[in-house]
């Protein structure tokens, strides 16, 4: 990763590199704990901490070449004072990643010490966009994770349960398998289905109602995701299986054609005609799908106006739906590793 980094300092001619987000240190370092900042000179790594964490910093950095600072001041300060010590004149940084106050604060203490600010947006996505096997099993385990407590819930639906009821029964699963949710899990039935990031409520489900349940896990920081839509009783409305039937076969020409080097527009365009084919044009209103990693969305997106191509070992969500306002909605999403010729479906809840 070392290596990785003098390549983005040479690529965007800086002379330092600073992280504060969380996600992107555990993807440089692999060490979960937070509370740090990372600060990469082109002959020295800085870790800027507190006293609070300083015990765990040591333990997981012992062996490697790094300069600690434990400091009671503002991290900035120290990023300031650090940078001034070593005469750098540019600082790269990524302010997708960067909340507004440290953003505020590193930029009015470095033009203050007259330290050129070089901002980037999403520096290191494309270093992230491809899995390593490490990653891969991972991710893996988070899907059937979320795939268990899916078929679990599944079995478990019946009339008069709420959507919060629901809701946090999948917690209390993942609980139990020792992991968290990637996301607050949706549970949305009836005409609420029709809402695609509709809040878990108190609405009770019906007879022969509908259900859309969207949800992910964490399995070692990595992300699971994946949606079903059921259907209770066996009286339901039959326009349900009628639109579920589209969204499938949408999802579908998607998992049966993908293969690295197409291009990723192929993917939201392959869901969109069959979709505008049935005459739901207007009914599908988000992207076809999404990256997933350390992040629950990441690049590349499977939107119309997607550039570049699939990749072998890109991880990627698929997810077309049709929602017909005030009266339901059909989602169906599984997560993919992309292959050279074809793709591997990682989350296997049954449909």
């Amino acid at each position: 990763m070392k290596d990785k980094i003098l390549k983005l300092l040479n690529k965007y001619q800086a002379d330092s590199m600073l992280f504060t987000n969380n996600e992107e240190i555990f993807y440089i370092t692999g060490v979960e704990i937070g509370g740090f900042w990372l600060l990469f000179l082109k002959n020295k790594t800085y870790i800027i901490c507190r006293k609070m964490v300083i015990n765990q910093v040591k333990e997981y950095f012992n062996r490697q070449d790094l300069c600690i600072r434990c400091t009671d001041s503002f991290f900035h300060e120290t990023v300031a004072e650090i940078l001034k010590q070593n005469k750098i004149d540019t600082l790269l940084i990524d302010p997708k990643y960067m909340n507004a106050a440290n953003f505020i604060s590193i930029y009015e203490s470095l033009n203050y010490e007259k330290i050129n600010i070089i901002k980037k947006i999403g520096i290191l996505d494309d270093i992230r966009l491809i899995k390593n096997i490490n990653e891969i099993k991972n991710l893996k385990e988070a899907c059937q994770i979320a795939s268990k407590v899916c078929n679990t819930i599944r079995y478990e639906l019946k009339p008069g349960l709420s959507e919060l009821d629901i809701h946090y029964r999948i917690l209390e699963l993942f609980a139990k398998n020792r992991v968290v949710e990637s996301f607050s899990p949706v549970v949305a039935s009836g005409v609420n289905s029709a809402n695609p990031h509709h809040k878990s409520s108190n609405c009770k489900i019906a007879k022969n109602d509908i259900i859309v349940i969207d949800i992910g896990c964490i399995y070692n920081n990595y992300c699971s995701d994946l949606t079903r839509t059921y259907f209770l009783g066996k009286s339901y409305d039959r326009s349900y299986k009628k639109v579920w039937d589209i969204v499938k076969n949408a999802q579908n020409a998607i998992l049966k054609g993908i293969r690295s080097g197409l291009q990723i527009s192929w993917a939201d365009k392959t869901a969109r005609d069959i979709i505008e084919a049935a005459v739901y044009k207007e009914n599908f209103i988000h992207n076809t799908g999404h990256g997933i990693g350390i992040g629950i969305h990441e690049i590349p997106s499977l939107a119309p106006n997607a550039e570049g191509i699939f990749l072998t070992h890109m991880i990627v969500a698929v997810e077309p739906g049709i929602y017909i306002e005030h009266e339901f909605g059909v989602r169906i999403e599984d997560t993919i590793l992309v292959k050279e010729n074809c793709c591997e479906v990682l989350t296997s809840a049954e449909y």
